[in-house]
Parts: C-alpha cells; structure tokens; sequence
C-alpha cells in the first residue's frame, strides 16, 4: 500500500442513540466525506438483520462508520467481509495475541463457536447502480453477551479479557480497518481473500445455507475471489452463493424461518432501510 492515508477519521460520540446507523444515514445524505465515526455508548432501537433487536448495553461497543466507496453496489457488499476480518485483528492486538477471533461468512467474528463481534452494511445507492455511501455498523461483546439466544455468543468479560472502553477499542480497530480499506480500494475483495481465510471458520466442514426459505446441506468449500460462497452438495456438485444465512454444525431439523442474511445490499435512492447488526 503506498500514498496518503485514504481515510480521515472523525468522531461523533453520544451518550444514547436509537440507532448510531440512523445516525450516520443521516449525516451521509447530508453529504458528510467518508471517515465519519458515530459512538453510542447505548442504543435504545439498535436493529440486527431482518428486523432482529440487537441489545445495546452500555460497556458494548456501538460504532458506525460512513464511507463512499463509489464502486458497484455487489462490490462495496464485500465491505462486511473487509470489517470482520479488521475486528478480528483489532482484537487479537488488543489481547496481546490470547484470543485470535476467526471470521464467519459473511458478517460474524467469532471466539471458538460463540460469536463475539458482527457488521451490518447499509448501502445508499445512486441510479447507477453504484455505490454512493456505505455505512458499517459494528457491534463488539466487550462487557456484555446474550446468553439465551439460539447460538452462542461471548464477550471479553465472558473470556476473561478485560473491556477496554468503547473509545479505547476504536482507537485500537481505526488502524486495521484503514489498511484493509486501502487494500480494498486497490485490489478489491481478491486482494484480502487469502487473509479473510487463513481465519475462516467453517471451511471443509458441513454446513447448512439458508437462502430465500430453501435450505443448502453440504460442505463450505472455498470463498470466491468476489467474496460469494462455494458449496459442495452431498453429490459433489459446486454451487456458488453470494447471499444466504449460514449455520455451522447445523442441528437435525433446523428451521429456516426468517433467514437471509444481508450480505447483497439492495440499492437505495430514497428509501430507509433497516441497518444495525
């Protein structure tokens, strides 16, 4: 990577917010320049994908970060991938390398199976199927986790770490992600995908897809160079996804109501869309 740094990063911190990706939706049609951070050290309406509520306690981190990438909106959905490899790295810093935190496609950071991290984007797209902003919110476990969800999830209280505060951690995380950014803007997804693997979870194991209300059984195989998944069925047959809900070690019978994961951003000219984690 060579040049200036590609990100100016400025800071907007609140106390509380519903929504710090409502927030940054904001201040993006206003036409604030890329590198805007929005904190909230709570959320009163955090969102996850597909409507889920998304607790947001105080001593978690709640951070939303606005870019303009201004390339296809399929490309910039790559973007998720980018920030769950950059929180995993921020992580394992700030532990002095004790917990190394793998990546789930197509969002999650997880700690063994229990997931400690995700990201949600929300695209703002122009007429031209490009992308014209990108918001990244992103939610760390760092005092706090669930414990009565349908998957595990940790925090770094729960692993014995201790939770820096929400400032302390951007401070440690603004140095990964500008570097896979500008890796990003040079080379798109390609140029981090063997990075993004050596921390993949789930590769060569069976798996089960979820897209549109069908569900996919077979083995998570490879990541494609656009970031898609390819899935080798019990025939032997590879497809290829590039939008579902994935599920590691599947239970027999797992439902598959109210999955879809939002790792195609469909473009947006006027309306609002549902944007945190």
């Amino acid at each position: 990577m060579t040049g200036a740094p590609v990100l100016r990063f400025r800071l907007e911190r609140h106390a509380s917010l519903p929504s710090t990706n409502d927030r940054a939706r904001t201040a993006a049609e206003l036409g604030e320049p890329e590198g805007l951070w929005i904190l909230a050290e709570e959320q009163t309406a955090g969102r996850g994908r597909l409507g889920r509520s998304w607790r947001s306690p105080r001593g978690n981190f709640h951070g939303s970060l606005l870019l303009r990438p201004d390339r296809p909106l399929a490309e910039c959905a790559t973007l998720s991938l980018v920030a769950a490899l950059a929180v995993a790295e921020a992580i394992e810093a700030l532990t002095a390398g004790r917990l190394r935190p793998r990546v789930k496609w197509p969002n999650d950071v997880l700690v063994g199976r229990a997931k400690l991290a995700g990201i949600l984007p929300e695209a703002i797209g122009g007429a031209d199927g490009r992308c014209d902003a990108l918001i990244l919110g992103i939610g760390v476990n760092l005092a706090h986790h669930p414990v009565d969800l349908d998957r595990p999830a940790t925090s770094l209280t729960g692993l014995e770490e201790p939770a820096p505060g929400i400032e302390a951690f951007l401070e440690v995380l603004c140095g990964p992600l500008e570097a896979r950014y500008a890796r990003w803007r040079e080379g798109g997804f390609a140029a981090l995908r063997e990075a993004w693997l050596a921390r993949a979870v789930g590769i060569g194991e069976p798996v089960r897809l979820v897209v549109g209300g069908a569900a996919h059984e077979g083995r998570l195989a490879d990541l494609g160079r656009d970031g898609s998944i390819l899935l080798e069925s019990p025939t032997g047959c590879l497809e290829r996804f590039g939008t579902g809900e994935l599920f590691l070690d599947p239970p027999p019978g797992a439902g598959a109501e109210g999955v879809e994961a939002a790792f195609a951003i469909a473009a947006e000219s006027s309306s609002r869309g549902a944007g945190r984690l």
